[in-house]
C-alpha cells in the first residue's frame, strides 16, 4: 500500500506519508493539477522529485482535497483555497502532507551520518543533549526535522535555526515534544509529534493558543 501512516493528531489535525512505490505513469494517472502546479512540476527534471511532487498531490486526494485547489505564494508557500492550513514535506521516497485550522509544519528527513557535520549551524546550545546519546545520527535527525517543521509553521524568513528555536529535551521513542521559538522579543510556544520509523523519522509542529 502507498499510504504508509494515517495518523490523526486531534479533531482538526492529521497527518498521511505516502511510500513511493509506483512508476511515474501511475502517480500521473487521472490526477488533475492547477495550471501553476503543471508548470511546478515541469520545472523538476529528476524523476524521483516529480515523483516526490505527484505523491504529496495524490495524498491530498487521499485526504478529500482537490489539488486544483493548491497554490503557492510568491515565497513559495503552499496555500489552499479552502483557507485549510497544509504543510508538505518530502524525501527520497516518501512524501508527506499535514492539514490543520492552526498554524502547523511537518518534515521527513531520512538517518544519514553526515547530520553530525552540519549539526553545529542548527543546534542550539541548549540541545547538546542529543550530542550525549549513543542515538546520535537519530536525535539529531529529529532535532532537524522539528526545526524544520517550526520553519515551515512560522512562514517567516531569515530564522537563525540555532538561536531561536529550541527543542525540548526528549527521549528516543517519545511520540511528543515541545519546542520554543525566540523571534520579535517574544517567545511562542509549540507542540511537537514525532514521527519514528526505523529508515526515516520526522517532526508536526503546532503553534500552542
Amino acid at each position: 500500500m502507498p499510504i504508509h501512516q494515517r495518523r490523526k493528531i486531534d479533531e482538526h489535525t492529521r497527518i498521511m506519508i505516502w511510500h513511493i512505490e509506483e512508476p511515474l505513469e501511475v502517480l500521473k494517472k487521472n490526477l488533475k493539477l492547477s495550471k501553476a502546479d503543471e508548470m511546478r512540476f515541469q520545472t523538476r527534471k529528476i524523476i524521483s522529485h516529480q515523483k516526490q511532487f505527484l505523491a504529496s498531490r495524490r495524498l491530498l486526494l487521499e485526504a478529500g482535497v482537490s489539488p486544483e485547489g493548491l497554490c503557492h505564494d510568491p515565497e513559495g508557500i503552499p496555500h489552499l483555497e479552502s483557507g485549510q492550513q497544509l504543510s508538505i514535506s518530502h524525501t527520497r521516497n516518501l512524501a508527506g502532507i499535514a492539514l490543520g485550522t492552526i498554524p502547523l509544519g511537518i518534515d521527513l528527513e531520512v538517518y544519514r551520518p553526515k547530520i553530525e557535520w552540519i549539526a553545529p549551524r542548527f543546534l542550539h546550545p541548549n540541545e547538546s543533549f542529543a550530542l550525549e546519546s549513543p542515538l546520535k545520527i537519530e536525535k539529531l535527525t529529529l532535532i532537524w526535522t522539528a526545526k524544520e517543521a517550526l520553519y515551515k509553521a512560522l512562514k517567516i524568513k531569515g530564522i537563525a535555526f540555532s538561536e531561536q528555536l529550541l527543542v525540548t529535551p526528549f527521549q528516543w521513542g517519545d511520540t511528543c515534544g515541545s519546542a520554543k521559538v525566540f523571534i520579535s522579543g517574544k517567545t511562542l510556544d509549540f507542540s511537537l509529534n514525532f514521527i519514528i520509523e526505523k529508515a526515516y523519522c520526522g517532526t508536526l509542529a503546532l503553534q500552542n493558543n
